[in-house]
């Protein structure tokens, strides 16, 4: 909220195989957050996806069930996006002060990536 940027979670653990960013080629199965059944990404939708199907819609913003962070989650990625130069600024700012929190409140190890249209930065 403070920073005003799309912020979702993942376990990893629970994710099958690798996490992609792409197009859907449509019927990918994802059971979104308190629904019972599933709900297949259409064609050409921005996803996140694994082995198994979609993790989120819509890029961030429809989350699934399969892979959402719970109080058994041991190792996680949190995703923070942007859609323009403003909101990137405000997008590093957020990630900054979550990587310092995560590694002062939860003595976790971070790594940090940044993937951009062009290439992904390891942080």
């Amino acid at each position: 909220m403070k920073y005003g940027v799309p912020v979702g979670g993942e376990d990893v653990d629970q994710i099958d195989g690798s996490m992609t960013l792409g197009l859907a080629t449509g019927g990918e199965s994802f059971w979104p957050l308190g629904s019972e059944a599933d709900s297949p990404a259409l064609p050409n939708e921005m996803i996140y996806a694994d082995d198994t199907g979609a993790i989120c819609r819509c890029l961030n913003w429809r989350e699934a069930k399969r892979t959402m962070l719970t109080e058994n989650t041991a190792n996680a990625i949190l995703v923070i996006e942007s859609v323009n130069k403003e909101q990137a600024q405000r997008a590093d700012a957020a990630m900054d002060e979550l990587q310092q929190h995560l590694q002062t409140y939860f003595k976790t190890t971070v790594k940090t990536f940044k993937l951009t249209k062009n290439k992904t930065d390891n942080k």
